[in-house]
């Protein structure tokens, strides 16, 4: 699996599918979905109070082709309360979010660091448990975790911590090699 990083304005990429956690206890959307909301003119905002999206732990709701970005579709994964949040949900929803991406037949994707900046949770553990929750998918087919890219979509500030979540991950596993970090690995220093 490839892990890349992009600073880019996150509705700039052309992304295949833009996976982002939704809570239902923050209304409007903050952090990456958000921005993503604000650029869709709060489409998803209208959705959750319509009940449409709920962000209940483990809702997952496609929105294809959405206007005014660049991703091909946008994958909201619910991670429930805010408040409620830890690394073992975060584990899970990344387990469960490279599901869906697999179930449609994708091999690229990008994500938000969910509650990054915004619940007492570290970035570098956030990504730590993303990483692990998508190696532990894919290890069980080695087609699909060689051929799987995936791109952190995040804030520049953000990239020291990323890294050494990253840097976490692989000395924690045994990836073998399989996680290729390219070139935030040259940052482990």
């Amino acid at each position: 699996m490839q892990v890349i990083l992009s600073t880019e304005s996150p509705d700039l990429p052309g992304h295949k599918c833009l996976m982002l956690g939704v809570f239902s206890d923050e209304r409007p959307p903050r952090g990456i979905c958000g921005f993503i909301d604000w650029r869709l003119n709060g489409f998803i905002s209208r959705e959750m109070k319509q009940g449409r999206i709920n962000g209940d732990f483990s809702e997952k709701t496609v929105i294809p082709f959405p206007r005014r970005i660049s991703t091909e579709m946008l994958l909201l994964f619910g991670l429930g309360k805010l408040s409620e949040l830890n690394y073992e949900r975060i584990y899970t929803a990344a387990y469960q979010g490279i599901t869906a991406i697999d179930g449609m037949l994708l091999n690229k994707f990008a994500f938000d660091l969910p509650g990054e900046n915004r619940s007492g949770l570290e970035t570098a553990g956030i990504v730590e448990a993303m990483v692990r929750g998508f190696f532990d998918y894919l290890s069980s087919d080695i087609e699909k975790l060689t051929n799987m890219t995936s791109c952190i979509v995040t804030f520049p500030a953000s990239v020291p911590d990323i890294s050494t979540g990253i840097q976490r991950f692989k000395a924690a596993s045994k990836d073998m090699g399989s996680v290729d970090a390219g070139t935030l690995e040259e940052s482990f220093a």
